[in-house]
This record gives C-alpha cells, structure tokens and sequence, in this order.
C-alpha cells in the first residue's frame, strides 16, 4: 500500500516535469496548433486526475495551488523545499485517509444499529444471521473451511468468493478478533454477515488490500469445521 502511494505519486511529479519541460520558452516558437492545445490541455486534466482522484488530495487553495504550478513550470524559487515535498506529501495522505477511514467506519456502525436483525457483541461487532447452520461450532483450535465476501465501508471489494471459487482454510483461533467472536457462535453450514470495527480488525496496520482504520464487512459461509484430535 505504501509503495503503491510512493510510485503514484512519483508520476504525478514526474508529470508535472514533463509539463515543465514542454511549456519552456523557445526562441521563434511557432503558434500552436489547435490539436497541440487539445494534447497540452488533456496533459493538464490528466495530471489533476492522477494527483486528485486516485490520491484523495483536495484543492483547497487554487490561488496557491496555481503558484506552485506557474513557479516549478517558469523555474521561480519554491515556497518550499522541493526534496521533502514527496514525504510532506504521503503523511499528509496517510492523516487524511485514516481519517476518512474513521468516519467511514462511525457511519457504518451509525447505519447498522438502525437496521433489523443485528445483533451486537461487547466487542463493538454487528452480526446477522443469513443461514442458520445445523453442524457444530467450531472451536479455538478447530480448523473451518469458509466462502468470503469481504467490502469495505465505501464499497471496494476486497474478496468475492462467488467470483474467486477459493474457499479459506484456517485455524479458528487464527481468525481475526472480530470475525472469531463471531464465528464461535456459528454452526457448521451457517451463513452470517458480520460488521467489523478497524479495532476488532486490522487495525492501524491494515494489508496490502485493507486500508488501516478500516472497518470491514463479511458475509462469511461456514462451509465446515474439522474438529481437532
């Protein structure tokens, strides 16, 4: 995750160098043509789609955001020191998705304590019984075998079992907190959905897939539970 943040940003640099270099005044340059401005003016719009939207960063100065621009392209001394704008910039990125991810998560659980058929654990977990399973319930050192739909809050998709076809093989006691508290109260064939809060999940860690601070929702089938000898 965090590299995939270094290397974005890298070529949103990277981009506005090229800006930079294209837009240097030459002797005798010859009037552009309309499609050079449609190539120089897509450059821009992809620039800003690449910083802004897929880096969650906010314009919330355009006058500043302008200079910034005008001095790198007309080579004017910098506000700032260029060499810690990169590190600036990704714990600025960090704070606001951890952030984000919080409200994410208070608004979830906000939603789910006005829904039907949750009930919630002292953990701070919301579950609802799809399925009711007839099988026994798995304990700390038994392994389960279980089909996975894992979203966060927002909608991303981590996990699809039904896309996947790949089942999870695991100890019970292996299971993340929140997903074990629920799991012990399954039986064998039961199918649950479970609201998980980032503290009873992955934390301020996270994974390659799962932001951190994020809450997470599981639909969780208990396909089996092989007891231990």
């Amino acid at each position: 995750m965090y590299m995939k943040k270094i290397i974005l940003l890298a070529t949103c640099f990277s981009l506005i160098a090229a800006v930079s270099f294209a837009q240097r005044p030459a002797a005798a340059k010859p009037k552009s043509t309309p499609s050079e401005d449609t190539i120089q003016y897509s450059l821009g719009v992809y620039m800003m789609q690449q910083l802004l939207a897929k880096t969650g960063f906010l314009v919330t100065d355009a006058n500043l955001f302008k200079k910034a621009i005008d001095d790198v392209i007309n080579k004017k001394p910098l506000m700032v020191n260029p060499a810690t704008t990169e590190a600036r910039l990704l714990a600025y990125q960090d704070i606001y998705q951890s952030e984000k991810n919080r409200r994410l998560e208070v608004l979830l659980m906000d939603k789910v304590k006005q829904e039907k058929g949750f009930t919630a654990l002292p953990s701070g977990v919301y579950y609802s019984v799809v399925k009711a399973g007839t099988g026994i319930r798995p304990s700390a050192i038994d392994t389960v075998i279980l089909n996975v739909i894992c979203t966060l809050p927002d909608g991303t998709e981590v996990d699809n079992f039904n896309k996947t076809k790949q089942s999870y093989m695991s100890l019970a006691g292996e299971m993340i907190p929140g997903l074990k508290d629920v799991l012990f109260r399954m039986g064998e064939g039961a199918i649950v959905r479970a609201i998980i809060p980032a503290a009873q999940a992955y934390g301020s860690q996270g994974t390659t897939t799962i932001p951190k601070y994020s809450a997470v929702i599981y639909d969780v089938a208990l396909v089996s539970v092989r007891q231990a000898k």
